[in-house]
């Protein structure tokens, strides 16, 4: 472990493959990619703990300035390149840049993530540093440990040398129990809190110390058949990305699992076979730029998200634009030839000083979005409360909506009654939630659940509840448009718990899935009872409608987005009520014609006979 020239080309694997699994499930291709962090949570600890403790002369300002070039200025340059290129680009919408930037500039981005409640395992974020969160952790781990190294190196020697071990080993076990505890009540906190995500660092510290304090090596059996376990670890961690869902009961026992598993994948790739060990200049490579690619990937995403329709498409720009600029920005770092230096220092010169500069001349929408939120849950209690009463009123409501509609046939104010007394029900997101005080003036027998970040999954199986407890009529309000991807089997799915029941969808403005609202109106096409409401085409020509985020509803657009969907079912009722009424009219006239043309069957037998009458007389 003491030689620094021995080259471990099985890590350099391990962090390619842990980059790769990442990079899979930001594009949704797997599952589980994000088990993959705890690979570079682990190795960071391994890594940074080794150089840290086999340094004989340890000082905390060359570590500072090791990471700084390491960690701290690639982050720097991709977020004020990110923040460049946001400004520039016309159609790129984020409400989010100003407080967003800072909060990953200075090391904070996990916590103002969970102040503003985003949700990492949706994905559908409009945001461009979703996976920036890991940065902050290691950042906040670099900044600490440092300064814990030199204080433990002081007390070891007043103490006992396994005092480190001890204190390690305890705050692992501390930090595991606490993200069990905090992934059974809140998710987004586990995920995010600094303290409940270092287990997997701590234990890979505890590794690094464990094998420079104490030796311990594999035992010489297993050293010459390490390959075959290497393999088998690399094969579970694939297995597990793409298996393994963040919905499952049990996904927090898996980052704990992969954890373990990442410690024993560091044990065989450093055994030591001999000092010439050959480095592959690609695998090297890759290994060297996989921070950058972490870096770069999500930004690209984003962008790439607003300016590229096709799917496919959109896939092969991502992956090859995020491989140059990872690669372009790596080398420039990294190159020791002076011109290229040189040519280094103004490119990324200008990126930091016309980036910062945007930066701090942003508008900070943070007050409004708080607006935003208070908003929200004032609705949300409205609400509740509306939805008690729904609930009271229920099969009062039933009677009256069968009363008038058995009364259809006295016209359109009839009509315009019944719709206004339906017992609608109205399942969405925060967006429905925003527009909630509107619903209920339309509405005022209807019952409407918004949640934010809800998507068609979470709206199948609140429906399925409502339906399974009697409390759903004939008509369904669905705004679950925004959140998440498109999936065909999932619509299918809400179709079949709907029914025969009438369902009025409301496509979304600005889904994350920009090809969602055309999708959905195709797949409409094979359900009679689905009917789309077309917000995004109706809103589009008035901002004024949306907070600043172009989504949620405000002022006239609460009403606005409540009267679309009133006239929405109003229109297909009355509709409704004009087909029967045309039937009734073609009935009536098809008696008419019926009787006029026997009038004059018989008028026709009439005149016969008295032409016959003549001829008797004639021959009298």
């Amino acid at each position: 472990m003491g030689d620094k020239k021995i080259y471990y080309r099985r890590l350099d694997i391990l962090r390619i493959v842990s980059c790769l699994l990442v990079f899979l499930y930001h594009l949704s291709f797997i599952k589980g990619g994000f088990l993959a962090v705890c690979i570079f949570f682990t190795l960071s600890g391994y890594l940074g703990c080794m150089s840290a403790i086999k340094s004989e002369s340890f000082s905390i300002k060359k570590y500072y300035i090791n990471r700084i070039k390491m960690i701290y200025l690639p982050l720097i340059i991709v977020i004020l390149l990110t923040v460049i290129l946001a400004k520039v680009i016309p159609s790129i919408r984020w409400i989010n840049l100003k407080p967003e930037s800072m909060s990953a500039l200075l090391g904070y981005n996990n916590f103002w993530q969970l102040n503003a409640n985003l949700d990492y395992f949706t994905r559908h974020i409009n945001s461009p540093f979703i996976h920036l969160w890991y940065i902050a952790i290691l950042l906040q781990f670099e900044l600490v440990f440092p300064v814990a190294v030199l204080l433990f190196k002081k007390l070891e020697d007043k103490t006992t040398k396994h005092l480190s071990t001890i204190v390690v080993f305890v705050l692992s076990i501390a930090s595991i129990g606490y993200f069990i505890y905090l992934s059974n009540t809140q998710q987004m906190m586990a995920y995010y809190n600094t303290f409940a995500r270092c287990f997997s660092i701590l234990l890979g510290v505890l590794l690094a110390i464990v094998h420079y304090k104490y030796n311990l090596k594999i035992i010489k059996v297993i050293k010459k058949h390490s390959i075959i376990p290497y393999v088998i670890y690399i094969l579970i961690t694939l297995a597990m990305c793409v298996f393994v869902s963040s919905e499952s009961s049990y996904y927090a026992l898996f980052m704990i699992l992969i954890t373990l598993i990442s410690l024993r994948l560091i044990e065989y790739s450093t055994i030591k076979y001999n000092n010439d060990e050959v480095k592959n200049t690609i695998i090297d490579f890759f290994s060297k730029s996989s921070y950058e690619i972490y870096l770069v990937q999500y930004p690209v995403i984003f962008f790439a998200g607003y300016l590229i329709e096709n799917n496919l498409l959109r896939i092969a720009v991502i992956v090859l634009v995020t491989l140059i600029i990872s690669f372009i920005i790596h080398f420039l770092l990294n190159n020791r030839a002076r011109s290229v230096q040189i040519i280094a220092a103004i490119l990324f010169s200008v990126v930091i000083i016309c980036g910062t500069a945007i930066v701090i001349a942003e508008e900070d929408h943070t007050q409004e979005m708080k607006e935003l939120e208070q908003t929200l849950n004032s609705n949300l209690k409205e609400i509740e409360s509306k939805n008690a009463e729904y609930l009271n009123d229920i099969n009062t409501s039933k009677a009256e909506w069968d009363k008038l509609l058995n009364e259809i046939e006295s016209g359109e104010s009839a009509i315009k009654e019944m719709v206004t007394n339906l017992p609608v029900v109205g399942i969405g997101d925060s967006v429905l939630l925003a527009a909630s005080p509107g619903l209920y003036k339309v509405f005022p027998n209807g019952y409407f659940d918004g949640k934010v970040s809800r998507t068609i999954v979470g709206g199948r199986e609140l429906l399925s509840e409502l339906i399974d407890q009697g409390k759903v009529g004939n008509v369904v309000i669905l705004a679950l448009a925004n959140n998440g991807d498109y999936i065909t089997k999932r619509n299918k799915d809400m179709m079949e718990v709907v029914g025969d029941r009438e369902v009025f969808w409301i496509n979304a403005v600005l889904a994350d899935v920009p090809e969602f609202n055309e999708k959905f109106a195709e797949f409409a096409k094979d359900y009679p009872n689905l009917h789309i409401i077309d917000w995004e085409g109706y809103s589009k020509d008035y901002p004024e409608f949306f907070y600043k985020d172009g989504i949620h509803v405000k002022g006239d657009g609460v009403n606005a987005y409540a009267n679309l969907v009133y006239d929405s079912i109003y229109n297909f009722y009355l509709e409704k009520y004009k087909e029967q009424f045309k039937e009734k009219i073609d009935k009536y006239e098809q008696e008419i014609e019926d009787k006029t043309q026997l009038i004059e069957e018989n008028n026709s037998q009439i005149e016969d006979i008295n032409n016959k009458i003549e001829d008797l007389k004639n021959d009298f």
